[in-house]
């Protein structure tokens, strides 16, 4: 097979910073929307619903939006989704300036974003696969992740000024404008049709046929199915004491610290993306995972035991400092090791596999802290005397604790995957060469 035309690399910066504003117009609207729905309802429960829109439909559509991606030209599959989300603001904002915005028309409107997102990352990542050599998706994907990084730390700062400057239908009319401005690059854009569509020389399986070949490919490639698995495993121990994150540090500082500490691993994560996309990773990438996954269990161990607000700081930050590495590392590894014409309907299996995997988590987090964990290490708890000296004892001891076993089992499930040969031998299986075979496109 033949390379695919090269890639120009003007188009692609403009590409990759009209996402990056893109990410950061949602952000302020995901950000905003949550403090509007819990100042106009008080109630916690709608306030996580909307979390909850924000994130299942994206689950569930994965792997149909996967196989529609291997089907459909990237350009306006991105295009579309952009649009879709664009229009959601849109109609926020219309329904706001006339006074009829309820919390029911976040959630749909937060449902039809998330729906939009399961067809644009699958999209946006073969794209980045095919665009970019193979010894160069490490970097590429850290550019990536310094848009996410980006996004996630400036986000919330700038919308919580915004909502006091311009209020909620402002920060709507931003992201509409932001979404329509980071479609333009991919509606100018000269790019090479092989780019574009997944090569195909035989006739095309059904669409549930086309959904099933993706969990076929991951069940006969062992290391490919290790390596998701073990981020399935890593993202439910993490997911389960994420969400303690605000109660622990409320249970012995303020509101300003949690900012503070929040601020804290926005900035290692920053750091971390600015450090994959000039570095590129290790040359084995699957060490750059299970190392980075490893001093991730170190950091949750550390929040468990340490109750200093410095040390907490710098926890936060070396945490949040090898995600980026993480995920750059595991995305160039699917990148390169899945063939071109199945690469859609995989990465958005592993995108649900993974991402199913912190609703579950957040599910039982709350009652295991409020229902074991925390009366376990109350004054006069079941576990307080023989844990107490470690860990102290009253409130937040029992999230500390969760803290400690997340970090514990981080540890033995990254050694355990390290002992697995598959994962280990997984970038020595032969890689495919981008095709520049003519395909067929609806």
């Amino acid at each position: 097979m033949t390379a695919a035309p090269p890639f120009p690399v003007k188009t692609a910066i403009s590409i990759w910073l009209g996402q990056v504003l893109s990410l950061l117009g949602s952000g302020l609207t995901s950000f905003a929307l949550g403090v509007w729905t819990y100042k106009t309802t008080g109630d916690v429960t709608q306030y996580a619903l909307v979390m909850l829109a924000a994130t299942l439909p994206g689950i569930l559509l994965g792997p149909v939006a996967g196989a529609l991606v291997d089907r459909w030209n990237r350009r306006w599959v991105l295009v579309l989704s952009d649009v879709a989300a664009g229009l959601s603001s849109l109609v926020l904002a219309l329904l706001l300036f006339n006074g009829l915005l309820q919390p029911w028309h976040a959630y749909i409107t937060t449902a039809v974003v998330s729906a939009a997102s399961a067809f644009q990352h699958p999209a946006f990542s073969v794209l980045v696969s095919t665009a970019v050599p193979p010894q160069h998706l490490g970097r590429a994907n850290g550019l990536v992740q310094v848009g996410l990084a980006f996004s996630q730390l400036m986000a919330p700062m700038l919308s919580a000024t915004l909502i006091e400057l311009i209020e909620l239908k402002g920060i709507l009319i931003i992201d509409a404008t932001t979404l329509a401005l980071g479609t333009l690059p991919l509606l100018l854009a000269r790019i090479p049709r092989e780019h574009l569509v997944s090569s195909s020389s035989e006739e095309r399986p059904s669409l549930l046929a086309s959904i099933r070949e993706g969990g076929v490919y991951l069940r006969t490639t062992p290391g490919l199915l290790a390596l998701i698995g073990f981020l399935a495993a890593s993202n439910f121990i993490t997911g389960t004491v994420e969400v303690l994150v605000t109660p622990l540090v409320l249970s012995f500082a303020d509101v300003r610290t949690l900012g503070a500490l929040t601020t804290a691993g926005g900035l290692g994560m920053l750091a971390g993306s600015l450090v994959i996309s000039a570095w590129g990773g290790p040359k084995r990438l699957v060490n750059g995972v299970l190392g980075f996954q490893f001093t991730c269990g170190l950091a949750l161990i550390c929040v468990g035991l340490a109750l200093s607000i410095p040390v907490l700081a710098c926890v936060a930050f070396a945490f949040f400092f090898g995600l980026p590495i993480i995920n750059g590392s595991s995305q160039a590894i699917l990148q390169r090791t899945v063939p071109l014409a199945m690469r859609g309907r995989v990465f958005a299996v592993t995108s649900t596999i993974t991402g199913a995997m912190l609703p579950l988590a957040y599910t039982v987090a709350g009652p295991l802290a409020d229902h074991v964990f925390e009366p376990a290490m109350a004054t006069g708890g079941r576990l307080a005397p023989l844990l107490g000296t470690f860990f102290g004892e009253g409130p937040g001891r029992g999230i500390a604790l969760m803290f400690f076993i997340a970090g514990a089992l981080t540890l033995v499930v990254t050694l355990l995957s390290t002992l697995y040969r598959p994962l280990r031998e997984l970038e020595a299986q032969p890689q495919e060469a981008p095709s520049a075979e003519p395909a067929v496109s609806p």
